[in-house]
């Protein structure tokens, strides 16, 4: 009944204990229900009615008949209908026979043609309409509008439109008492659903004839208020003991985190729940989630754009708030970002003559020449489109380091929460083994290029020996997947360019839309300023759109893929309080 409203983000009110006023009240609305049903449906189909016989009318209006001439003829056929060619028609109608009636005219995009002629000529008619693509119309019972059709037109036009005001008003009515009545129904349906599973809930139990026993989940913290409660309730006549917990129990979980972390939560229920034994990782998400995202979006003005997006759907959207809520937090990175990297809407520097203007007002920017041309660039602590480090004799992005040395950082943290995970689940030993083996794998294969360059004084068979030691410890703590894994931790860490590739192609886009594309055109001067504005309007908001995606998928990806796979399995199930809403 609620779907039937079409009534959105409803709020349950309280309703009554009693059963009996509950299904009374119900029983009202859906009668009151099922009589604007019934009221709108005969609207409807009086309307189609009329409008049916409306077009029939304007069909013999168009060709200069009455409604009379639908009546039967002793001596003489009637033909209306449209037919999808009428070149030459009349003349081949004339060779059959000259004692005929022939009009044709075109309506609501199609050709109707009115034929009377005597019967005895009636195949050979009916068979040179065919060839034309002939379609009789088939006429209701016009009694009602004889004569000229365009004197019941008006008449039917008038009804036709009292009777969609009365429609529009039953609908307008209906949408009414939806929204009175919505509160109601969600709550009694709340209700009764809670009471349907209190009452089934014994079947559930083990009982005899003078006793029953009840088994199940409590948080620890409500145990001595669940205690003093059922014991209120049965006058002591109750027994309480804490059962000890196997390996083989599903332990429901509740998710605790602080209420700037709550909104991180959607990505674990995005995902998978941590079991009871795991620690949930929604606190970095948190802190990593927003990071990644704004280092690879890095734009004041797409920043602030998005935050202001963002704002306005967390208002719209009451039900995606958490997601949202998370968004703004991205959006406040992408500006903070977009300080260090001094970019606002893809533009690093603006001229001479804007830099002078700006600088009026006390905007810090500093003079450079580039290609030969003054500019003022916007305060920055690192280039990114155009910052570059070497490496080992190589010239590489600077973002694109960053995106590496964070990825080792974030893919280390996960063994360390790993080894958390393991020491609470398996124990010191396990945890060392199949944990702290990657650590010792890492120093290995460093010592090894390290020696190899040269840049330490130390045999190459030093850091072969780590990784052999390692190996072995992988082996003892994770078997032969543990071998079969060696290369991942490598290509996980690589992963982590992205951060520096997704926002270089990012801001090389905005530079494409704002000097290749807009510049020129705005350079000429006169109307082409306006089409500059087209462009720049329309290619960041593209980029702003790709802008959102890709961050945000990537930065998924690197938390679900290279750091959730070190430490987190997932699998717990939520904990659901008996009676409890399980929407809330």
């Amino acid at each position: 009944m609620l779907s039937s409203f079409g009534v959105s983000d409803i709020k349950k009110e309280n309703v009554s204990e009693d059963i009996t006023e509950i299904e009374n009240k119900i029983k009202k609305i859906a009668e009151e229900s099922k009589e604007s049903d019934n009221l709108i449906f005969k609207l409807n189909d009086n309307i189609s009615k009329k409008k049916i016989i409306l077009d029939q009318l304007n069909i013999l209006k168009y060709l200069n008949f009455d409604s009379d001439i639908l009546k039967p003829y002793n001596y003489l056929d009637v033909f209306i209908g449209t037919v999808t060619k009428n070149e030459g028609l009349e003349s081949a109608l004339s060779k059959i026979t000259h004692k005929l009636s022939f009009a044709s005219s075109v309506y609501a995009d199609k050709c109707f043609v009115g034929v009377l002629a005597p019967k005895k000529h009636y195949n050979k008619i009916f068979t040179l309409l065919q060839q034309h693509g002939f379609n009789m119309v088939e006429f209701s019972d016009l009694s009602e509008h004889k004569g000229n059709p365009k004197e019941h037109i008006h008449k039917l036009s008038i009804s036709i439109d009292l009777l969609e005001k009365d429609l529009s008003h039953a609908k307008e009515q209906q949408k009414e008492f939806a929204v009175e009545n919505a509160g109601f129904l969600a709550g009694a349906i709340f209700h009764l659903t809670k009471e349907a599973e209190k009452s089934q809930a014994p079947l559930r139990f083990a009982e005899t004839k003078y006793a029953f026993i009840i088994e199940g989940w409590v948080s620890s913290k409500e145990y001595n208020l669940l205690k003093k409660e059922l014991e209120k309730k049965t006058n002591h006549r109750v027994h309480i003991e804490i059962l000890p917990i196997s390996e083989t129990d599903k332990i429901p979980i509740v998710m605790k985190n602080m209420f700037f972390v709550k909104p991180f939560e959607f990505f674990m229920h995005l995902y998978t729940l941590p079991t009871y034994k795991e620690m949930d990782p929604s606190f970095f998400l948190f802190v990593t989630f927003p990071f990644f995202f704004g280092l690879m979006l890095g734009d004041v003005g797409y920043g602030f754009l998005t935050l202001i997006l963002f704002s306005l759907l967390w208002w719209k959207m009451p039900k995606a708030r958490n997601l949202l809520t998370a968004m703004m937090l991205c959006s406040v990175l992408t500006i903070f970002f977009g300080f260090v990297f001094g970019e606002y809407m893809g533009f690093e520097s603006v001229s001479e003559h804007t830099g002078e203007f700006l600088m009026q007002y006390g905007i810090p920017l500093h003079q450079e020449t580039i290609h030969g041309e003054v500019v003022y660039s916007f305060p920055r602590l690192m280039n990114r489109l155009h910052g570059e480090v070497n490496v080992l004799g190589n010239t590489l992005p600077t973002v694109l380091i960053i995106g590496v040395l964070l990825g080792f950082l974030h893919v280390n943290l996960g063994l360390f929460l790993g080894f958390i995970n393991e020491v609470v689940s398996h124990g010191f030993k396990h945890a060392f083994f199949a944990k702290i083996s990657w650590y010792v794998l890492e120093l290995g294969v460093a010592l090894v290029a390290l020696s190899g360059l040269g840049m330490i004084p130390f045999h190459i068979g030093i850091g072969l020996a780590v990784i052999g030691i390692a190996a072995i410890m992988l082996f003892i703590g994770e078997g032969v997947q543990g071998l079969v894994e060696i290369p991942a931790i490598f290509t996980n860490i690589l992963s982590y360019l992205r951060l520096g590739a997704v926002g270089l192609a990012s801001v090389g886009l905005a530079v494409v839309v704002n000097e290749k594309l807009a510049l020129p055109f705005m350079e000429r001067g006169g109307v082409y300023i306006v089409v500059a504005i087209l462009i720049l309007i329309l290619g960041h908001a593209v980029n702003i759109a790709l802008g959102i995606i890709g961050p945000f998928l990537h930065s998924l990806r690197l938390h679900y893929v290279e750091f959730f796979s070190k430490f987190y399995k997932g699998g717990g199930i939520p904990f659901v309080a008996f009676g409890e809403d399980k929407e809330t």
